[in-house]
């Protein structure tokens, strides 16, 4: 069996960090937050600065990578 590791650079990443590492467009970014697609970290208080958890985002990665291969 193959186990993967992946580096994560960074627990919670800002929308400009994470259309770096994608190559998303900031929209498109945006567009998946409000349909859920992409998973925020919770802000204190609506002035804070939204993050992008990536801890959770590659949890989700690795569980439909399971479920395709079995």
């Amino acid at each position: 069996m193959l186990t993967i590791s992946p580096v994560i650079p960074a627990p919670f990443v800002t929308y400009e960090e994470y259309s770096r590492a994608t190559g998303l467009p900031m929209g498109t970014i945006k567009d998946y937050v409000s349909k859920g697609k992409i998973f925020v970290k919770k802000k204190a208080n609506n002035k804070d600065k939204p993050f992008i958890n990536m801890v959770a985002m590659h949890e989700l990665a690795a569980r439909e990578t399971a479920e395709l291969l079995g």
